[in-house]
């Protein structure tokens, strides 16, 4: 097994872990964790802009760290492609909740959801990296 392929499936189960962990976080817990993003913030002197900037570098470092695992692993196209469009949508997906963690001191219901569906659609593109990978 090529070294590209271990380590996109070592990512990719990391990748799983870390999405089952967010799909099984409640939304009180989450609210909770919000309110203490944004003290900690707040006595960080971080504004939002900061605070969007060092995450877009995180989420954007590690999703094309991902893609390019899945390239270099030799993965067909489509795949390759179908994984770069999730991240893509994944990191949207922070980028949105970090504005709406300044704006308000809670996530909203609906966006919560919205998150959830993405953490589960990463958990099964995590799962499916990890498959093909072993094949």
């Amino acid at each position: 097994m090529d070294i590209a392929v271990k380590i996109t499936l070592v990512a990719s189960i990391v990748m799983v872990g870390y999405n089952l962990h967010q799909l099984l976080t409640s939304y009180e817990a989450i609210c909770e964790k919000v309110k203490v993003f944004k003290m900690l913030a707040l006595q960080n002197e971080s504004d939002e802009g900061a605070v969007r900037r060092s995450n877009f570098l995180l989420t954007g470092v590690l999703s094309l760290l991902f893609v390019t695992l899945v390239y270099l692993s030799d993965f067909a196209y489509w795949i390759v492609a179908g994984v770069l469009a999730k991240m893509a949508v994944s990191m949207l997906l922070s980028h949105f909740e970090i504005s709406q963690i300044f704006r308000e001191d809670a996530i909203r219901p609906k966006f919560f959801k919205l998150t959830k569906v993405d953490a589960a659609v990463n958990v099964l593109v995590g799962l499916g990296v990890a498959v093909i990978a072993v094949s």
